[in-house]
């Protein structure tokens, strides 16, 4: 991995003080660049909720696409799974997890750089929580959640109404968030709400890279 790629991707971690932050794209990116770096075949990413109890808010790909393939590393896919917390002192807010196809440990200066990004997206979270001060953890959590199933349910209605992947109706939905300064989570809901204001985005024949 190039040092430039790791300073472009701890940079592009930080910036959280944006107007509208999006936490549940940060997520996906953040999952997305740990493939991209560390050699790994998937990434997800849970979040503690009020309970302590880890909740899957976002993954690299629909290849973990569920709490239980997370938690339990879906034994009869993946040869390995590592996990890095996502803490603050004495204060655990998620897990960031590592899936690979190959067994064997992740060699030391690449577990240092995965501990790493879970540092850099806990520093992230709790600062926007810190200015932010009206939501709390479980607050967040349950925004995150909420986002996720509705995200889930407008890839379902892209694919069908498009007529394209899985993969690629989540691509849309993100470039045109990003293109139209909207949040994942909206842009999610009008899709399910079938809203007119949207009709740019089913005009679209290919997602652009979200890069």
């Amino acid at each position: 991995m190039s040092n430039h790629r790791v300073a472009q991707t701890f940079l592009e971690l930080a910036d959280t003080l944006v107007e509208r932050f999006d936490g549940i794209e940060f997520l996906h990116v953040l999952a997305e660049r740990c493939v991209d770096l560390l050699g790994v075949d998937s990434a997800g990413i849970l979040l503690a909720d009020h309970q302590g109890v880890l909740r899957l808010v976002a993954t690299s790909s629909d290849r973990v696409s569920s709490p239980e393939q997370v938690q339990s590393g879906g034994a009869s896919r993946w040869a390995a799974v590592d996990a890095f917390p996502m803490r603050l002192r004495a204060e655990v807010i998620g897990s960031l997890k590592l899936f690979r196809t190959s067994p064997g440990a992740l060699p030391p200066e690449t577990a240092t750089l995965a501990q790493s990004l879970a540092n850099v997206a806990t520093i992230s979270l709790l600062q926007v929580r810190a200015v932010r001060q009206d939501h709390g953890v479980a607050e967040q959590l349950r925004t995150a959640l909420a986002g996720r199933v509705a995200i889930e349910q407008a890839k379902g209605v892209l694919t069908e109404q498009l007529e394209i992947g899985v993969a690629d109706a989540f691509a849309l939905m993100r470039t045109y968030a990003r293109n139209t300064g909207q949040l994942l989570s909206d842009i999610a809901e009008q899709v399910n709400a079938r809203s007119p204001e949207i009709a740019g985005l089913t005009r679209v024949s290919k997602p652009r890279p979200c890069w």
